[in-house]
């Protein structure tokens, strides 16, 4: 399975309506956005991952792969905002480890976790979204719910679908390269070589591809109307109300919790201090 590609599938969170799905991740990073501590950021990801692999069905090494580079990233965040963390005047901070004039202070470490932890938080809801959605559902959803323009939301799509088409063609590029001898070498001027080498052919097949696909949708009469019929019909049903109630009431539980034991909006939480 390939990062932002979908994941088929028949489990409870593939038969919801796309936009109950895209409005679950926005509150998500809304509320992780407004609230600064490491243990809510945490709680939710951890939740919203038991979630995409319970009600999903992706399974755990797919999901962990999925992961794997989101995780780089919270750990490059890490440890940069906790190096160079500057407190405001008047904080006490209480030295964890030095090496010379570095110091990783109390303070700094935890509002390293808080921004890692909500980049892992954030990033887990989008890919709830990313891995059961089937991006032709998703555009009927915007097109026929939201009222979309359909001329935009299929021109979207056609180019999305390019996406696979892209990955597989420069694998051929690659491959052709290999078999004559082109390309090889190390350092800034072979891969500069070897860029334009597969950047040219990649742009004139894009370019093709799009002439194709435009002529098709004229000779089909796409937009001669300005309205259309829809072969399947997107709407909302008893699962996408049951899932975002079940997902406010978790939500919402999670925050009274932690509200109540005293961690919620805490960059340090008491029992640390």
């Amino acid at each position: 399975m390939r990062i932002f590609l979908y994941y088929e599938g028949d489990s409870f969170l593939h038969r919801l309506n796309p936009l109950t799905k895209l409005f679950f991740a926005l509150a998500v990073l809304l509320v992780l956005t407004v609230i600064v501590d490491p243990i809510t950021p945490l709680v939710v990801a951890a939740v919203t991952i038991l979630t995409i692999w319970g009600l999903g069905g992706i399974r755990a090494p797919s999901l962990g792969r999925a992961l794997a580079p989101f995780a780089l990233v919270a750990m490059g965040v890490l440890w940069t905002t906790t190096l160079f963390y500057v407190a405001t005047p008047g904080d006490h901070l209480r030295t964890l480890l030095a090496f010379g004039p570095i110091a990783f202070t109390d303070e700094g470490v935890a509002y390293g976790l808080a921004i890692a932890f909500r980049i892992l938080g954030v990033f887990a809801a989008s890919l709830l979204f990313v891995l059961t959605t089937d991006p032709t559902d998703f555009v009927q959803a915007v097109v026929q719910i939201l009222g979309v323009s359909h001329r935009f939301g299929y021109g979207a799509l056609a180019a999305y679908r390019f996406v696979p088409l892209f990955d597989s063609e420069l694998a051929t590029i690659r491959a052709a390269h290999r078999v004559r001898g082109a390309g090889g070498g190390g350092g800034p001027l072979a891969w500069s070589r070897r860029l334009v080498g597969y950047t040219v052919p990649l742009l004139a097949g894009g370019v093709r591809k799009a002439e194709r696909v435009a002529l098709a949708m004229d000779a089909r009469g796409f937009g001669a109307y300005p309205t259309r019929t829809y072969y399947r019909r997107s709407c909302l049903g008893r699962n996408d109300l049951a899932f975002a109630a079940g997902a406010l009431g978790v939500l919402l539980l999670i925050l009274g919790s932690l509200s109540r034991l005293g961690w919620l909006g805490q960059l340090i939480p008491p029992f640390l201090k």
